[in-house]
């Protein structure tokens, strides 16, 4: 594998926080850093049925959008745990809305594109096999 190659890491989170809620870092076990999102206002608990066919929980948290340090512009930070490189990461716009919206966009793209990898195993209790309820 080169440099620029990732794997698709799963490891065995447990159960999301309520939306609204500071995340305990204790309750995931790749160690999240509750200031890499802030605020929690929204999550989604994925599953990936691995080939023992045990249920895996993948979350999405997506954190309050806030001015960014660097810019007038707002940011908005979303993470995704028990799948992928477990990084949080951040999106931009005008404004809170937008910034918002990209967070989302960019989530929805994130996981779809980890879904691809994996065989198009990941679900969402919402919905069918393969879709995860993201637009």
């Amino acid at each position: 594998m080169n440099s620029r190659e990732r794997s698709t890491v799963l490891s065995y989170p447990t159960n999301l926080p309520p939306a609204g809620t500071q995340l305990n870092t204790q309750t995931w076990e790749n160690k999240m850093n509750a200031d890499t999102v802030g605020e929690i206002i929204a999550t989604r608990q994925l599953y990936y049925l691995d080939d023992a066919n045990e249920r895996r929980k993948v979350g999405i948290f997506i954190g309050k959008p806030q001015i960014a340090a660097d810019s007038e512009e707002y940011e908005c930070a979303f993470h995704v745990i028990g799948i992928g490189n477990q990084e949080a990461m951040k999106a931009r716009g005008h404004d809170s809305i937008q910034a918002l919206q990209s967070a989302l966009i960019l989530a929805a793209a994130t996981v779809n594109h980890l879904n691809t990898q994996l065989g198009r195993k990941l679900t969402w209790e919402g919905g069918v096999k393969g879709e995860l309820g993201f637009p």
